[in-house]
């Protein structure tokens, strides 16, 4: 057994873990957590290059790596702002050489792109972020930290149960991506989840069933939840995506005062909880994709 990928996802797991419950309980998951499994995802990385008997010029690229990451968490003002700030700009320079001559030397080496995953996922999910497609701030750093500690895809016999077809498989969907994929696949579970627990409450009304769960207006005070109901000029509407409200309480009570008990609800769910489900199955199931390549 790899002992490496076992403590590497138990460690992953339990600080995602960890993330999400306080993510869940006051909507706010400190970046401490995402610098815990970047920190140590740069600690194996370096490991494996060394345990692998690579090139050791490769240690180099964990500046750029590290740079790259650290300057995610670092609150500085633009490096162009206010003139020139000459610190950043210049990590940002040795950063980019270091990966520009690596790339000359060593483009033919499939190890050497393995490693680039790494930057190449920074990137990926910056982007993501800044185009409103992964939507939390945390939800962006943890995928990130997890890139660091999982360029590749942890084999842990007998997992993943579907195989990967060859090696450079590994590029087809990196093994980041398929914990974003997968966490996708996850949030898409949760209506049906929803429908059975309506209808086992008795609570039939579509398509509210799908999206919420109907809860007490005064349990609803305080709570993380968007109401599917408001009152609107004098009347109770329902809405199938509620807009985010800042005066949640007293859009409750507008419902209380217009006879209503209870409300339809569609939860807040932190992304990373379907985040932290999501790497345990990509480690214990793998891609399904790979069903499909042979």
């Amino acid at each position: 057994m790899d002992w490496i990928s076992v403590l590497k996802v138990a460690i992953a797991f339990i600080v995602l873990a960890i993330a999400a419950r306080a993510d869940w309980r006051t909507r706010e998951a400190s970046d401490v957590y995402w610098m815990v499994i970047g920190g140590t995802g740069m600690f194996f990385l370096a490991a494996q290059i060394v345990l692998d008997g690579a090139n050791i010029i490769y240690l180099a690229m964990l500046a750029p790596i590290a740079w790259f990451f650290v300057d995610i968490f670092w609150d500085r003002k633009g490096m162009f702002e206010d003139g020139i700030s000459p610190l950043p700009l210049g990590l940002y320079a040795i950063s980019f050489g270091i990966l520009a001559m690596m790339i000359y030397l060593y483009n033919a080496d499939i190890y050497f792109w393995k490693l680039m995953i790494v930057p190449i996922m920074f990137l990926i999910f910056i982007l993501l972020y800044q185009f409103d497609i992964i939507k939390g701030g945390a939800d962006a750093k943890a995928l990130i930290a997890l890139s660091i500690m999982f360029p590749l895809y942890p084999i842990i016999e007998p997992f993943p149960l579907i195989d990967l077809p060859y090696d450079a498989a590994q590029f087809v969907l990196p093994f980041p991506l398929l914990i974003l994929f997968n966490a996708a696949i996850i949030t898409v579970i949760v209506p049906v989840l929803l429908l059975f627990y309506n209808l086992s409450k008795k609570q039939v009304r579509f398509p509210a069933m799908i999206l919420g769960y109907r809860m007490p207006i005064e349990e609803a005070k305080g709570k993380f939840v968007w109401p599917m109901e408001r009152v609107e000029e004098g009347a109770v509407k329902f809405s199938v995506f509620p807009p985010a409200s800042e005066t949640l309480n007293e859009d409750l009570d507008r419902l209380s005062a217009a006879g209503l008990k209870e409300v339809w609800v569609t939860p807040k769910i932190p992304f990373l909880i379907p985040i932290a489900a999501s790497l345990l199955f990509s480690v214990i199931v793998g891609n399904l994709l790979f069903l499909f390549i042979r």
